[in-house]
């Protein structure tokens, strides 16, 4: 093999190892996401990271995938004054975590309806 050769086997396994760790990424969050759903049944989202090992952020944001996934309507969330500002509960589940896995809180009721309004079109 000449050098280009070389260059181009090299370029090759590269991406390989990087289709087979995305790979490996993929389905390590599969496995995540399926003890998360088995937790949210009796537990809190903001006590995940303690019983996954995981970190709080990558919870929460499979969290948001699993609200998005089941309660896709507008009709599954509703809005609470909760101290100095409202946020967005589920009618089945708990507080709203969005796609970055954060909380959101809003400063009046009419900004909450309207987030809604605007996620679940």
């Amino acid at each position: 093999m000449n050098e280009l050769d070389n260059h181009y086997a090299n370029m090759l396994a590269d991406h390989q190892r990087m289709i087979d760790e995305q790979a490996q990424k993929e389905e390590e969050m599969d496995v995540l996401k399926a003890q998360i759903i088995t937790l949210l049944e009796e537990n809190h989202p903001a006590e995940l990271e303690r019983l996954t090992g995981y970190d709080d952020t990558t919870c929460k944001k499979i969290v948001h995938q699993l609200y998005m996934e089941g309660f896709n309507d507008p009709d599954c969330w509703h809005v609470e004054r909760s101290g100095d500002i409202w946020v967005i509960y589920g009618n089945t589940t708990d507080e709203w975590i969005d796609k970055d896995g954060e909380y959101v809180g809003f400063d009046t009721k009419r900004e909450a309806m309207q987030y809604i309004k605007e996620t679940f079109k």
